[in-house]
């Protein structure tokens, strides 16, 4: 059996928009050192990524490293692996673990069920692993994981933590449910419920921030800078190629004003609302933005034995004379510890 699926966003990039999965169980066939299934038909020449997978029934050293095999077995099996291997595709089985266990005492454990990838989805193999029970099968289940790569940017979420649960709730009592419909029907109960979840999530979203996909990215990043973002890197590689071109070098001028600006305009929206929505646990924390830390400074340099290296007081004098607006600081010593007064200024 075959499956093809196909999406608009793409599977593993955004050019890759299908998806192969051939699964089969092969019995013996007519003749001698022959299978139901040919190797042309499990492992296609396909431009798609293409998982082949299934009880195979065939044995060859290469999934079972450690077992004696007689010559029909491997005149059996060899026409897929060779087929497999022109194709580039690889198994994904762990050499040596047995997916079928056999029911007598006579019988041998085997590596029947095997899972194979192509080229093109290889990469993005994980795992192979059998930690699920027994279904009561001499075949185990079998677990495959394929990570795809992450190209767009998850949706973002709520951050519940910092919801501000005092203006929801007010703002949740005061909003109005209309009634059902009198004569209810398909669209029209549709309808009703869509327009009332709207009313009360809005309400939601409104009073609760949301999360930050990862630590490096900025809160009230948006699509549209984004795109601009786009633009202003398409412009500045135009005029890399082309110095010389005047409309080039414009247009690029004029994409990273835009850009930029749209980034002054979105930190002064957030800021905006990021005091609006203060509360007692962050009002310290705009107060921080607001003001900034103060920058560190040395002013005592210890020297437990003997004078401090030239190095070290440089250093320190340094970090003491490069902060803006301070005077130049005097020295004094006191045993073995040289201690730096900052010029007090002269006040009011």
């Amino acid at each position: 059996m075959a499956l093809d699926v196909f999406t608009s966003n793409g599977f593993f990039n955004p050019s890759t928009t299908g998806f192969t999965i051939i699964n089969s169980y092969s019995t013996k066939g007519r003749a001698n050192n022959t299978r139901s299934v040919p190797p042309d038909i499990l492992f296609p020449s396909s431009p798609l990524p293409t998982l082949t997978l299934g009880d195979l029934n065939i044995h060859h050293p290469t999934a079972y490293p450690l077992r004696t095999f007689q010559e029909d077995e491997i005149a059996t099996s060899t026409p897929y692996f060779d087929r497999a291997t022109g194709l580039g595709f690889s198994l994904l089985n762990t050499p040596g673990v047995f997916t079928r266990f056999s029911m007598s005492l006579v019988g041998r454990h085997g590596v029947l069920d095997l899972a194979f990838a192509c080229p093109l989805l290889s990469p993005y193999f994980s795992e192979w692993s059998d930690p699920l029970p027994s279904t009561g099968s001499d075949h185990i289940p079998i677990l495959l994981r394929i990570e795809a790569p992450l190209f767009r940017a998850p949706p973002p979420t709520t951050n519940w933590v910092l919801s501000h649960w005092a203006g929801l709730d007010t703002a949740l009592k005061a909003t109005v449910i209309a009634p059902p419909p009198s004569l209810p029907t398909t669209s029209s109960v549709d309808l009703w419920l869509t327009t009332n979840l709207g009313r009360v999530t809005s309400q939601f979203a409104l009073h609760t921030a949301m999360k930050r996909v990862t630590f490096r990215s900025k809160p009230g990043w948006s699509e549209l800078l984004s795109m601009l973002r786009k633009a202003y890197n398409s412009g500045l590689r135009s005029t890399k190629r082309d110095r010389f071109d005047a409309s080039l070098i414009a247009s690029a001028r004029a994409t990273r004003s835009a850009y930029f600006n749209a980034i002054k305009k979105a930190k002064r929206a957030h800021w905006s609302s990021f005091l609006a929505s203060a509360t007692p646990q962050t009002v310290w924390t705009a107060k921080r933005f607001a003001v900034g830390r103060p920058p560190p400074v040395s002013l005592i340099s210890q020297a437990p034995r003997g004078r401090p290296s030239s190095t070290k007081r440089s250093l320190t004098i340094s970090s003491v004379a490069n902060q803006p607006g301070s005077p130049t600081p005097s020295c004094s010593r006191s045993g073995n510890a040289f201690r730096w007064h900052q010029t007090r200024l002269a006040g009011p």
